[in-house]
C-alpha cells in the first residue's frame, strides 16, 4: 500500500511509556459522584444488617454493592436492569462458590481444591469472554471472580453459605438504591455527558481539518455511535438532546442540516449479535479468554500443590491483569499495578488487623475504602487494587495468624501477575496479528454487504441503516486490534498499518456517501463500484 492513502501521515501510534502510565492518575477525583454512590451502595445495607445483629457477618454486604458499578454511566431507564444483571451474576457467583466451599472445609484434599480452582477458572473464563464481548469497560469482570473466591473462603471457615448470599442480596438491594437515587435530581444527566462528549469529539477533529482516514475521525465516529446508543437506551431519540447530536452527525459527514431528525441512526449491536460475532478463535474476546483460563489454571494448580492457602487469590490477580485482553505493555502495567496495590494493601490491612476494629467501625472503613476502590479504578489500578486488598481481606477469616497470611498473600499474587503476564508472550503469542486481520476481514465484509444492498436500494432502509451500524461496530473492532498490534509488535505493525489507514478511510467514506445520499434511490452506479474496487484492494 503506498502513502498516498494516507498512511505516511498517521504512523500507528508509539508504545506508551510504562513509567507514565504507573504513576498517572489522569482524571482521579472526577469520579466522586460515583464513589459515593459506591459507597451507600455498601453502607446502607451494611448499617441494616448490623442493627439486626448480624455482626461481622454486615461486612458480606460488599459483595453486592459491587454491582452498582456496572451501572455507572448509563441510563437510569435501563440503569436499574444492568444493576439487576450484575447483581444476579455476583449472587450466583456467591452462592456456587460459596456452596463449594461449604462442602469442602479445611480439610480438604489436594483433588477436592483443585476442584475448587476449576470452578473458579470457569466463572472467570465466563465473565472474560462476556465482558470483552460486550466491551463493558471497568471494572471488567474481576468481582465475578473476586466475590466467588471470597465465599468460598468463608464457608470453608464455617460461615454458612446461606448467610454470605442474603448478605449479599442486601449488598445488591443497596446497589439499586444508590445507583438509582440520583435519577430524582437530574434524570438525563448519563445522556447529556455523553452527548457533550460526542460533539466534543467531532469538534476537535473538525477543528483540525484532519483527512477522513485520521484516529480523530475513527475517535469522534466511535463517540457518536456511543451517544446514539445512550440515547437510544433512555428513549430519548427525538428531543432536544438528539437535535443536538443529529446537528454534529450531520456536520461530521459533510452533509447539510436542513432536514429535522426523522429517524435516529441505530444503536449499538444487540447483546446476542456481539456474543455471536465474539465467537471466533481469532476475536479479541476469545483470545482475552483462552489466556485468562490457561493462566488462571495454572497459577492455581501450582497454589494447591505448594499448600498456599487462597489459591483464588492468585486466580484474581490473573483476572485482574488480563480481563479487558490487554496489549503487552499495559498487561506488564496491570501486573506491576497489582503487585504493588497488593504489598501496601497488605499493609493496611494489617495495620487495621492490629488495631482489632469492631464491627461498625469495620463497616465505617469497607465504606472508605469501597468510596476509594470507585474514584481510582478508572485513574489508576494500582490505588484501587490498594483498596480492594484489604478490603477482601478484612471479610476473610484471620486464623491463620497475621504474618502467614501477609507472606502467602503476597506469594499468591506475585505467582498471578508473574504467570498472568507471561501469558501474553506464551499463550497464542501471535494472537494480535490474527485478530488484526480477522478483525480487518469482517470489517470489509460487512462493508461489502452494505455496498450490496444500496447498490439497489436507498440507504435509508432499516436494512441498510443497520448495516451502516455493522460497519461502524466493525470500524471499531478493527482499531482496537490495530492498535494493541502497534504495541505488541511495532515492527509488524509498521507494514501492516497502511492497511488498516485504508480501511478506516474506505469505512468512513462509505458511511459519508451513505448518509449524504437521496433518501429516495440507491447510491451511485459510479460511487458504489469505485468503494468496491477500494475494498478489494484492503490487504
Amino acid at each position: 500500500m503506498s502513502s498516498d492513502d494516507g498512511s505516511a501521515h498517521h504512523p500507528p501510534p508509539p508504545r506508551p511509556s510504562l513509567r507514565a502510565l504507573f504513576f498517572g492518575v489522569s482524571g482521579f477525583g472526577t469520579r466522586w459522584p460515583a464513589a459515593v454512590r459506591a459507597a451507600a451502595a455498601f453502607a446502607l445495607p451494611a448499617v441494616v444488617l448490623l442493627i439486626g445483629g448480624l455482626g461481622h457477618n454486615a461486612l458480606f454486604a460488599a459483595l453486592g454493592s459491587f454491582a452498582v458499578l456496572y451501572g455507572e454511566n448509563r441510563p437510569f431507564r435501563i440503569r436499574w436492569r444492568v444493576i439487576g444483571i450484575a447483581a444476579a451474576a455476583l449472587v450466583a457467583s456467591v452462592a456456587v462458590m460459596g456452596s463449594l466451599g461449604h462442602l469442602a472445609d479445611l480439610d480438604a484434599s489436594a483433588a477436592v481444591r483443585s476442584g475448587l480452582v476449576m470452578a473458579s477458572v470457569v466463572i472467570a473464563g465466563v465473565a472474560v469472554f462476556v465482558g470483552n464481548a460486550l466491551r463493558i469497560g471497568p471494572p471488567g469482570p474481576l468481582f465475578f471472580v473476586l466475590t466467588g473466591g471470597i465465599s468460598a473462603t468463608v464457608t470453608q471457615h464455617g460461615v454458612n453459605p446461606w448467610v454470605v448470599v442474603a448478605c449479599t442480596a442486601a449488598g445488591t438491594v443497596g446497589s439499586m438504591v444508590a445507583g438509582m437515587a440520583p435519577a430524582l435530581v437530574h434524570r438525563s444527566r448519563p445522556e447529556e455527558s455523553s452527548v457533550s462528549a460526542a460533539v466534543a469529539a467531532i469538534d476537535d477533529y473538525l477543528a483540525t481539518d484532519a483527512p477522513p482516514e485520521s484516529a480523530l475521525r475513527q475517535g469522534a465516529s466511535g463517540q457518536l455511535l456511543h451517544a446514539w446508543s445512550v440515547l437510544h437506551d433512555a428513549a430519548q431519540t427525538d428531543g432536544a438532546l438528539a437535535q443536538r447530536l443529529w446537528q454534529s452527525h450531520h456536520r461530521l459527514h459533510g452533509a447539510t442540516d436542513d432536514e429535522t431528525l426523522s429517524t435516529a441512526p441505530l444503536p449499538r449491536p444487540s447483546v446476542g449479535q456481539r456474543l455471536r460475532a465474539a465467537a471466533h478463535p481469532n476475536s479479541h474476546a476469545t483470545v482475552a479468554t483462552v489466556r485468562v483460563v490457561v493462566a488462571a489454571t495454572v497459577v492455581g494448580l501450582i497454589s494447591v500443590a505448594a499448600g498456599l492457602s487462597r489459591p483464588d487469590w492468585a486466580i484474581a490477580a490473573v483476572v485482574l491483569v488480563l480481563q479487558l485482553g490487554p496489549d503487552r505493555i499495559r498487561g506488564v502495567l496491570r501486573g506491576a499495578h497489582r503487585l504493588a496495590g497488593t504489598v501496601v494493601g497488605v499493609g493496611l490491612f494489617a495495620v487495621v488487623h492490629l488495631l482489632e476494629p469492631g464491627s461498625v467501625a469495620l463497616v465505617a472503613i469497607l465504606t472508605v475504602l469501597t468510596f476509594t476502590i470507585e474514584i481510582s479504578v478508572v485513574s489508576n489500578y494500582g490505588l484501587a487494587v490498594l483498596a480492594i486488598t484489604p478490603l477482601a481481606l478484612l471479610m476473610s477469616p484471620t486464623t491463620a495468624g497475621l504474618a502467614v497470611i501477609a507472606g502467602d498473600r503476597i506469594i499468591e499474587t506475585a505467582l498471578g501477575v508473574a504467570v498472568a503476564v507471561a501469558a501474553l508472550w506464551v499463550v497464542s503469542p501471535g494472537a494480535h496479528r490474527r485478530t488484526t486481520r480477522w478483525s480487518r476481514s469482517a470489517a470489509v465484509g460487512n462493508m461489502r454487504r452494505l455496498l450490496d444492498d444500496v447498490a439497489v436500494t436507498s440507504p435509508h432502509t432499516d436494512t441498510a441503516r443497520a448495516g451502516r451500524r455493522d460497519v461502524q461496530w466493525a470500524l471499531m473492532e478493527a482499531e482496537l486490534a490495530a492498535t494493541e498490534s502497534a504495541v505488541d509488535e511495532p515492527r509488524w505493525a509498521h507494514t501492516d498499518w497502511p492497511s488498516h489507514v485504508h480501511l478506516r478511510h474506505l469505512g468512513h467514506d462509505l458511511l459519508a456517501a451513505c448518509w449524504t445520499a437521496p433518501r429516495d434511490r440507491p447510491l451511485g452506479a459510479d460511487v458504489v463500484s469505485d468503494l468496491r474496487a477500494r475494498a478489494a484492494a484492503v490487504g
